[in-house]
């Protein structure tokens, strides 16, 4: 089983995270044949990192502290400093051209919730000027027909602006907090 272990201290109001990694592999992906700094992480270490930082408060700085036993000197360990530091850069690129589909795709789910409110309206007036129309078997099932429809779209559009808008934010805090914070490689104490 290879665990990473973790442990998360406050220092100088700053968050330390301490991840040791059982050999080099574990953090950086061994199928990627890119040279140092340019490798990617393995998919365990991305989420170990991520999941260790988000733990705490995204405002607060932090610093990383990567221990592998498998590194030969301290030009390696700069090398997988600035290869993490690339790494969450990228997840940065990435993210920021979902974001980017996301708005167009939250100002069409916005655009579909007005037309259906305009056609619930529509019926409304309707209904207002005939009303007996809303107690026929027709006017009953368009009724309910529009009524799941503006449900739909208006909880899709609601979502889009407070849940999925929350989440995207806070992605992009904590991969800049990565970014930002300093990281440093090194082999574990033995002592």
């Amino acid at each position: 089983m290879k665990v990473i272990n973790a442990a998360r201290h406050d220092e100088n109001g700053r968050t330390i995270v301490n991840m040791r990694f059982k050999t080099k592999d574990q953090l950086l992906n061994p199928d990627d044949p890119s040279l140092l700094p340019e490798r990617e992480l393995t998919q365990e270490a991305e989420e170990a990192i991520l999941s260790n930082v988000f733990a705490d408060t995204l405002s607060k700085p932090v610093n990383l502290e990567i221990e592998v036993p498998d590194i030969s000197d301290t030009i390696a360990a700069a090398e997988i400093s600035k290869a993490i530091r690339n790494h969450f850069r990228f997840v940065l690129v990435e993210h920021e051209r979902e974001t980017a589909i996301f708005i167009r795709e939250r100002r069409t789910s916005l655009i579909l919730a007005g037309i259906n409110i305009l056609i619930a309206l529509f019926y409304m007036g309707y209904g207002y000027r005939h009303p007996n129309w809303d107690t026929t078997l027709a006017g009953t099932l368009i009724w309910a027909f529009v009524v799941i429809i503006n449900w739909a779209t208006i909880w899709d559009t609601y979502e889009f602006f407070i849940f999925d808008s929350r989440e995207k934010n806070q992605r992009k805090k904590l991969l800049n907090k990565i970014i930002d914070g300093e990281i440093r490689v090194g082999r574990p104490d033995t002592g």
